[in-house]
Order: structure tokens, then C-alpha cells, then sequence
């Protein structure tokens, strides 16, 4: 999606793919990172995301950054904040105690300009941005994390048809509990080529669904792969 396209949907209030609720696979696996008190948190693309919220509530210093200042407005007004407000470079820094909402281009932002960067939670951050652009976004976050900094990446995929399809009809016949089927999955070939130069890449969850895709609610639903990545450190 074009930063055009992004900012017509929030003046248009077309936004369908905002979630009402708190991302379940942040809360099972963000306690994994074992980041320190007070550690610093990036967010891209956060809009007005319950996340951010829910990563300040864990003794972190979260900076989301965003296009859109109407998301950065209604993520204030429907908590009752009212932020102080910043002029830094090309962006405008809005905060409230040690949760920071920046408005302007993710792509302008310079690692002296957020301190020590210690991890990045890309919800659906990378899959948002035109396939041209990917590698340049990789290329930029891991500039703004400091040393040893880590990602808790969620991605929504395509799946492979028929093994989904299995994958489904496994899922809705199987009486026992086997447990999550994270091993059933493999990390998808462009989240390798992006990050696996720059970062040791762990695929911690993996399911095959239905879905609807939100922006488009008369198509049928189709077969996706939600998968949750651990970017850390190479050694």
C-alpha cells in the first residue's frame, strides 16, 4: 500500500484492517524477547493499534511510528491524552510519559534520533508495504536497532493450496491434541531472502486458516498462512 493510499484510508475512514483487540500472538510470545525494564521498542506502521498499549503496560519505552496524524489523534482521544507534541526533522513526535507516537515516513527516521533501539514488532508492518519496497524497509530497521536488537515479526501469507487445503481438513477431523502444528511450517522464501543475511531467523508459530481479507468483505475467504518470526543477533 502507497503512503497516499495509507493516509486517504484514515482521512476516509475506511480502515477495516484495524484490529479491536490486543494481537493474541503478542501476548503469548512476547515474553520470549526478555527484554529489560525500560527497554525501547519500535513499532512501524502502528496506526492506532491496542498493541502499542499493551507494550508500554510491560515496562517499555514504545515508539510507534506512523503516517496518518488522524491515527495518532484517535489513538490519544480514545485513551482521554492529551500528548505533548514535538517538532523533530520531518516528523512530528506526539507522547505521553514513555509511549511516543512519531508522524511522518518510517523511512527518514535515523538511529541517533530514537536512542538504543533494543527490539522491533512488526505486525503485518512488512506484508502492508509494496513488494518493491520490502528491502529497503529491512535494510532501514536494521539501521535504527542497536547491537544485538531483535524483531518479533507476524506475517500473514499466501499458503500453497493443496497443502492447506490438508492442512484444514487435518486440523477440522483430528480429535487429539497434538499440540500447535508449528512444525508443519517452514519460514516463506522472501522472509529468508530479506532478513537471513542480517539476522538468525526462528519461525516460532505457524497455522494455516480461512480468512476474509477486512478491506475486501464480499470476496470469499481465502487460504493464509499466519506465522510468527524471531529475528535475532547472528553469532
Amino acid at each position: 500500500m502507497s503512503n497516499q493510499r495509507w493516509k486517504a484510508k484514515w482521512k476516509a475512514d475506511d480502515i477495516a484492517f484495524h484490529q479491536p483487540q490486543i494481537h493474541p500472538h503478542l501476548i503469548r510470545f512476547w515474553p520470549r524477547l526478555a527484554l529489560p525494564e525500560g527497554a525501547t521498542v519500535l513499532v512501524p506502521l502502528c496506526g492506532k493499534s491496542l498493541d502499542l498499549g499493551w507494550l508500554h503496560q510491560q515496562g517499555h519505552r514504545v515508539i510507534g511510528v506512523e503516517l496518518s496524524h488522524i491515527a495518532i489523534a484517535a489513538y490519544f482521544a480514545e485513551r482521554g491524552l492529551q500528548p505533548q507534541r514535538q517538532r523533530l526533522g520531518r516528523f512530528q513526535r506526539y507522547w505521553a510519559g514513555t509511549l511516543e507516537l512519531w508522524c511522518g515516513d518510517l523511512f527518514d527516521l535515523r538511529r541517533e534520533d530514537l536512542g538504543d533501539v533494543a527490539a522491533v514488532y512488526d505486525c503485518a508492518a512488512l506484508t502492508a508495504l509494496p513488494a518493491a519496497s520490502r528491502g529497503h524497509y529491512v535494510r532501514q530497521l536494521s539501521s535504527l536497532l542497536a547491537v544485538g536488537g531483535q524483531m518479533l515479526l507476524l506475517t500473514t501469507e499466501s499458503a500453497d493450496e493443496p497443502a492447506a487445503m490438508a492442512e484444514v481438513a487435518r486440523a477440522a477431523t483430528d480429535q487429539a491434541d497434538a499440540g500447535p502444528a508449528d512444525a508443519e511450517h517452514s519460514p516463506d522464501p522472501e522472509v529468508l531472502a530479506l532478513y537471513q543475511s542480517r539476522f538468525a531467523i526462528a519461525l516460532w508459530f505457524g497455522h494455516t486458516c480461512l480468512k476474509l481479507d477486512p478491506e475486501y468483505p464480499g470476496l470469499p475467504a481465502s487460504l493464509l498462512a499466519e506465522k510468527v518470526y524471531h529475528l535475532g543477533p547472528r553469532v
